[in-house]
């Protein structure tokens, strides 16, 4: 009997599956064949390592992940148990993340979900893929008719998949949770003339210019809240280093080039858009030149920003070879983690500001981040709902922005933040009454694209600013143009 056991149960300790996700695997399967029944103890972990010749710290991993999904339950000084909740129906949700940081809470609103006792038990299947191939990997995916139940996207995706019948709305899967939500949300979140509602958005970002608090303070300087003051403080910080400011400015940064740069754009009175029309006017053009004048007039930035990826100035701030950088209020992470310092040390020695104002503009910042969306694919719409409505709870909101320093979208939330304990989530809400969302149209994407190539062409050279704008200005207008034919054609 013993030798049936484990012939169908082994740890492959060569394989490409890591050993607690084999262990889980191997536990969940004997709970699902009914070897092991709701209430049954499982055994302890000494037995669980001498069964599969595993360390404890692999066994811990899997019964963590196990109670995650609402498979065991622990109870302090009795031990584990399968839980009673595995005798009901248990049903599989498919998730697309962009990074592990956003794994924690939803494991943790689907462990609220099933210790509510519904007659059904979430399991949740998350797939990071990295930043860079979550659009390809989401687009890819709906082509097949294999898309996830639900997905984290950014947030100036929305449009765009929505008007590709992507999405469900999810104002018709649950009316007055979604009326609720809104009613909560910071302006720059919502769209306030429809009752649609395609996305939760359970934190938000803010472009920003890092600056080093600890050498302003030492030089006496307040950091820049004009164009002039911030070449001013740039070329002050040479004396430390030959670029002592940076962005990103090129497509190899992707859409991280639109959400620092276009800021500049508005700084300087300018838009891309009026009345959703191509806006690229001489404000704009005024901008972009500011810009090029940064690295080839001033000298303050490097002429490689062309080619810097998406978190090259944070890493590169972080590294003490910056005294400014443009970027975005969620790479306090990264800064912290390049660094080594800890959030009293990232206080004392690091600021953040709105982008410096122009001479015919105020300061001005992007409201960015990531929103989930229910895929019409789905498997079972409402019960990814459910999942989502936890997450963006104001309880796990809050939580999981005080553990990242982002900003909460519901401004019950930021009302309960700390100001001390919650300091830099704190800040950054400070930002989200006068910040900006990139534009809704639904050729956003294409249109930040040209942006991105508008900005390469400028900073490498290869156009002037004036160029450079009329160009991409040209080439929006007949994205957009093809676009809204092809929307009369369907009708």
């Amino acid at each position: 009997m013993e030798s049936d056991k484990n012939s169908d149960h082994k740890i492959a300790k060569n394989g490409n599956a890591p050993l607690y996700r084999q262990l889980e695997e191997i536990l969940k399967q004997r709970i699902k064949n009914g070897e092991l029944k709701p209430g049954d103890q499982i055994p302890t972990e000494f037995d669980l390592c001498e069964q599969f010749g595993i360390s404890r710290i692999s066994v811990r991993q899997a019964l963590a992940e196990l109670a995650n999904d609402g498979f065991l339950c622990r109870h302090q000084g009795r031990g584990t148990f399968v839980n009673h909740l595995v005798a009901s129906k248990v049903t599989l949700v498919r998730a697309l993340i962009a990074e592990e940081q956003w794994i924690p809470p939803l494991r943790e609103a689907v462990l609220l979900y099933n210790e509510e006792g519904h007659d059904r038990t979430i399991h949740l299947d998350i797939q990071a893929v990295g930043r860079p191939q979550l659009r390809s990997e989401i687009l890819s995916a709906v082509g097949r008719g294999e898309a996830p139940d639900f997905a984290l996207i950014d947030w100036a995706w929305r449009v765009e998949f929505s008007n590709l019948h992507f999405l469900k709305r999810l104002d018709r899967l649950d009316p007055k949770w979604a009326e609720e939500f809104k009613a909560d949300l910071f302006p720059a979140f919502v769209d306030t003339t429809t009752p649609t509602l395609y996305g939760i958005q359970p934190e938000a970002n803010v472009s920003v210019v890092w600056y080093r608090k600890d050498w302003f303070a030492k030089e006496r300087i307040n950091p820049p809240r004009r164009w002039n003051e911030l070449v001013e403080v740039s070329k002050h910080f040479q004396k430390r280093e030959k670029y002592p400011l940076a962005f990103v400015g090129g497509t190899q940064a992707g859409e991280t080039t639109t959400y620092q740069l276009l800021p500049f754009i508005w700084a300087g009175g300018g838009n891309l858009f009026t009345n959703e029309n191509v806006g690229l006017d001489d404000r704009v053009v005024n901008a972009v030149r500011f810009l090029v004048d940064l690295v080839h007039k001033y000298k303050v930035v490097s002429p490689d920003v062309v080619s810097y990826s998406w978190d090259q100035p944070a890493r590169l701030f972080a590294q003490g070879h910056l005294a400014l950088a443009v970027g975005g209020s969620y790479e306090k992470a990264v800064i912290q983690d390049v660094s080594g310092w800890d959030d009293e040390a990232f206080r004392a020695k690091v600021g953040c500001i709105p982008i410096p104002a122009g001479p015919d503009g105020a300061m001005a910042t992007v409201a960015g981040g990531m929103t989930y969306v229910i895929f019409r694919q789905a498997r079972d719409a409402k019960l990814a709902l459910e999942i989502l409505k936890r997450v963006a709870s104001p309880g796990l909101m809050h939580k999981f922005c005080a553990e990242t320093g982002r900003s909460p979208t519901r401004t019950s939330v930021v009302r309960a933040l700390d100001s001390e304990r919650d300091w830099f989530s704190h800040h950054v809400a400070s930002f989200l009454n006068s910040a900006r969302a990139r534009s809704g149209i639904t050729e956003y994407a294409k249109v930040s694209e040209q942006f991105q190539v508008m900005m390469e062409n400028a900073l490498s050279g290869r156009m002037n600013p004036r160029q450079a704008v009329e160009k991409a200005s040209e080439i929006m207008k007949i994205l957009i143009s093809e676009n809204r034919n092809e929307d009369v054609a369907s009708l």
